[in-house]
């Protein structure tokens, strides 16, 4: 890693107030002169850790740690000199000058910089174009039926982009700024006809770095337009990585301590600004329109303890909650969800019941778990095989809390909950969680976090050579997924039947061994018959899900009739599923582990099944 000047270390230390560094990671108070907190490095009750603005120092009186703002990122964040010093800057917003540089470190840092100045101008010209272009009439009109003033506008530096670039492009030259520079920026891109505009008539939300340097753009489309991607994102650039930032966080940072260490996560950047401004939640922050990445929870976990999931309380908002669970659990933070009624979001909410209703749904946030067994149990019934696949779900969603004090405290939550032995549930979470860190292992042998060119011809050469120390077990396929799969991958038309028939297949996907694989498949939807596509999904899986796929062949089918063989193979991946269930019944039944009336029922359930199997014919 390159050295950074001296000069620009002092600038660094001189730009750091230690009260707000120390601030955003743990929550302060004002003890005269010096500020307190119970000190994040040992285990207290009575706050023996003070910080002093005059000496710019912190010291803890009970374990006897101290230093400056950088002592204090490095052992928070346990990084090294270097590392904690570079942080410290993105958080004083001081730009890191490196000795010894090599000419494609300075192209890349000019570069950088010209992308920062193009980014900070289009954003001065969207907002005006916003508050005074008539043709962003419909931009205003959005925002105001959605109770967000030219005063938020402002706050956010919101705007609109108009179609016709030749004006922001004039503007950018005369600033110095060639079409490259804007290019690389992602704000003008090159097709046939020569260079258009990324966002055209799209309501643009800049987007910051920790430094509050504007690094991107989301730009939203508008009501009536036919373009159906809702949100537009800056591509990746030099200054712009999607999995490294998420909306808001730039201002959430200091609030997130005041709050106890507490992140509020929703799904859209209208709803974090709803949070900040209309009900004075300004620990609020959400993605860039993509799932929830491993590098998001890292990034939150060096800010908060705790996240809270403001998702919309429809099905979709309780996917996409799913997903996100499990990255933070994963990354250590402790997971709740507010309940938003069904069909509203933090925004919504706040304009129908008023932003108390919204502080009130974060502040009786439940554990996600909680929250999650009591959405599944509305919809259970007495069906005691849906029971025990709801004992699975629920023990794969705890297997992924990487405390084992924290996950052993949510095992015997849930055991009392559904009302079964706490040793039983225990080992269960316990097989998950062991098997889940050893696909992440494999995986990680697997994919180096870099390699020199000369490594990956080697590794051209000897595909196995990086697996070959532990072989990977083929996850097993029933017949029926199978043949979904190879039906998927094969015909556009056959494809598409099977999503439009995914109800229909939710059961089957459940129950049937590799039924995951196909659900991940009609999620990503991979192009049919084309091998490089398939090669693209299968990168995507684990190496288990990967190998159990070796013998499909991605080419080409043609069919007669594509929806009757869709058709075909989903009956009997109804008729496998119910055999499947009887199978797991019978074993439940022989294994003598369940009460008596359970046992009974079970047994009944067995029957029902077996006169179903019977009636619906070979």
């Amino acid at each position: 890693m390159p050295r950074i000047t001296e000069e620009c270390v002092a600038r660094i230390k001189n730009s750091a107030d230690i009260v707000e560094v120390v601030g955003r990671y743990i929550q302060l108070r004002r003890a005269g002169t010096a500020w307190k907190a119970c000190c994040p490095f040992h285990s207290e009750k009575t706050p023996s850790f003070s910080v002093n603005p005059a000496r710019q120092s912190f010291h803890c009186f009970g374990c006897g740690v101290g230093g400056d703002a950088v002592k204090f990122v490095m052992m928070f964040e346990n990084l090294d000199y270097p590392t904690a010093l570079r942080r410290l800057a993105d958080i004083a917003g001081v730009a890191v000058i490196e000795e010894d540089e090599n000419p494609e470190q300075a192209r890349r840092r000019r570069r950088r910089g010209r992308i920062i100045r193009a980014n900070q101008l289009a954003a001065d010209y969207y907002h005006r174009q916003l508050c005074r272009n008539r043709a962003a009439d419909g931009a205003r009109a959005y925002l105001t039926g959605r109770g967000f003033n030219i005063a938020i506008a402002k706050a956010w530096k919101l705007g609109w982009a108009p179609p016709d670039f030749r004006p922001l492009a004039e503007l950018a030259h005369r600033d110095g700024l060639d079409d490259g520079s804007l290019s690389d920026a992602y704000l003008l891109a090159r097709g046939r006809n020569g260079l258009y505009p990324v966002f055209r008539d799209r309501l643009m939300f800049p987007i910051e770095n920790l430094r509050g340097e504007i690094v991107g753009f989301s730009g939203r489309v508008l009501e009536g337009d036919s373009d159906p991607r809702k949100y537009v994102n800056t591509a990746e650039t030099e200054a712009f990585r999607k999995g490294e930032l998420l909306f808001g966080l730039s201002r959430a940072t200091r609030a997130i301590g005041k709050a106890g260490m507490s992140v509020v996560i929703c799904e859209g950047q209208l709803d974090v600004i709803a949070c900040h401004e209309k009900a004075d939640i300004r620990n609020a922050v959400a993605g860039l329109g993509t799932a929830f990445t491993d590098e998001h929870a890292a990034l939150l976990r060096k800010y908060a303890g705790r996240a809270i999931l403001c998702y919309d309380g429809d099905s979709a908002g309780i996917k996409a909650s799913e997903k996100t669970y499990r990255k933070l659990a994963q990354a250590g933070l402790e997971v709740r969800q507010a309940l938003l009624p069904p069909g509203e979001d933090p925004d919504s909410l706040i304009r129908n019941q008023g932003p108390e209703a919204l502080r009130q749904a974060i502040d009786e946030a439940q554990p996600y778990l909680q929250a999650r067994l009591a959405q599944e149990l509305q919809n259970l019934g007495d069906d005691p095989m849906a029971r025990a696949a709801l004992i699975t779900r629920m023990a794969d969603l705890a297997a992924e809390i990487a405390d084992s004090v924290k996950r052993d405290v949510a095992v015997v939550d849930l055991a009392s909950r559904l009302n079964i032995g706490r040793d039983e549930l225990r080992g269960s979470v316990a097989d998950i969680a062991k098997a889940k860190r050893s696909a992440a292992e494999r995986e990680r042998r697997r994919a180096p976090a870099s390699a020199a060119p000369g490594d990956q011809d080697r590794e051209e050469e000897n595909p196995e050579s990086s697996i070959a120390d532990e072989p990977v077990v083929p996850m097993r396929l029933h017949r029926s997924v199978r043949n979904l799969i190879s039906l998927a991958i094969g015909n556009a038309d056959a494809q598409q039947a099977m999503v439009e028939r995914i109800e229909e297949l939710r059961e089957p996907i459940r129950e049937l061994p590799g039924g995951i694989i196909l659900q991940r498949l009609l999620e990503e939807l991979p192009e049919a018959g084309k091998p490089e596509a398939w090669q693209a999904f299968l990168r995507k899986l684990t190496p288990e899900q990967a190998a159990g796929l070796r013998d499909v062949r991605p080419e080409p089918l043609r069919l007669s009739d594509p929806e009757g063989a869709v058709e075909q193979c989903c009956s009997c991946a109804a008729a496998d599923t119910v055999r499947a269930q009887i199978d797991t019944g019978l074993s439940l039944i022989q294994s003598g582990r369940l009460p008596q009336d359970e046992e009974l029922a079970l047994m009944a359930r067995v029957n029902e099944l077996r006169d179903m199997l019977s009636s619906a014919g070979p």
